[in-house]
Parts: structure tokens; sequence; C-alpha cells
């Protein structure tokens, strides 16, 4: 398949000729090359190592893709990163104050860049990115980053090197 062809699959999107006209909790109202969709799901399919890309999607029906969103006008970026921060939710951790297995999870004391939490986990739930930021997947789906592990202190790591 040339590149041509599949560009036109993949429905790449020109970052020029996509405006984001609303941002709601969720859902943007974006004009892609002159036409308006409302109540579009902005998705990153690769959240943790592209963040960059980002899919439209109005429904079932993929509207397309922005290779990276960041070359949007300085307004439609605004609004679609406040809705991507919103779908994205992930607190850095920045301590472990402990984790200890209870009823048969594991259960974590952190301080993230949004305050103190406990969550649970079960087993080996760290993820280890290419760049070297882990990723801590809770029992109710919630997901921690930690962007880097050897700043942490000595007693944190402890913790990340006994559930990896």
């Amino acid at each position: 398949m040339c590149v041509e062809n599949l560009q036109r699959e993949l429905k790449i999107l020109d970052p020029r000729r996509v405006h984001v006209l609303e941002a709601r909790l969720d859902e943007v109202d974006v004009e892609i090359e002159g036409r308006v969709y409302c109540g579009v799901r902005p998705r990153r399919p690769f959240p943790y190592s592209h963040p960059e890309i980002i899919m439209f999607y109005k429904g079932e029906e993929e509207l397309g893709m922005l290779r990276d969103y960041r070359r949007l006008d300085p307004r439609s970026r605004e609004l679609l990163e406040r809705v991507l921060r919103i779908i994205y939710f992930m607190p850095r951790v920045k301590k472990i104050l402990g984790v200890r297995s209870a009823k048969g999870k594991y259960e974590w004391r952190v301080v993230t860049d949004k305050g103190p939490v406990t969550f649970y986990t079960w087993s080996r739930c760290i993820r280890l990115l290419r760049d070297g930021r882990l990723l801590i997947r809770d029992i109710d789906g919630r997901v921690y980053m930690v962007e880097n592990p050897e700043k942490l202190d000595s007693k944190s790591r402890l913790y990340l090197s006994m559930m990896m």
C-alpha cells in the first residue's frame, strides 16, 4: 500500500484545517476541513509513548487523526488540552510511604502531585515504559505515573523494586 492510500485510509488531518470550537467535560465541538462536528471524543491511541497523537471520534465513526495536536492554533490546543487533562488524569507519584499485603491485594500509600492517596493493586502491577517512566495500575483501572524512579528516595525505590 502506498503512503497516499495509507494516509487516506487513516484520515490523517492537517492541524491547520482543524479548529476546536468548544470544550466540555470529555468532548469537544470541532471544525475539520470546514465541517463542524459536535460531541466529538478525542482519544490518544498511544497515551504513554506518543501522547501527541489524537484520534477524533463521533459515535463509532473515526473522523481522523492528528499526528501532533500541539501544532493546532493556540486556542484549539488550549481547549483540547483541557479535555485531555480530564480524560487522561494521571497523578504523578512523588513518594511511596508504604506497600503492604491486605486481603489478597496490595495496599499502596503514596504522595502524588495531587496529594496523599491510598490505592490497591493485584500482585505485580507496574509497567516499565521505554523512556524509564513507570506506570502503576490500581484494581479500579486508575493509573499513577512515576516519572523518574531514580529520583525517588531510597525507601520509595525499595518498595518499587519489591513490586516489579
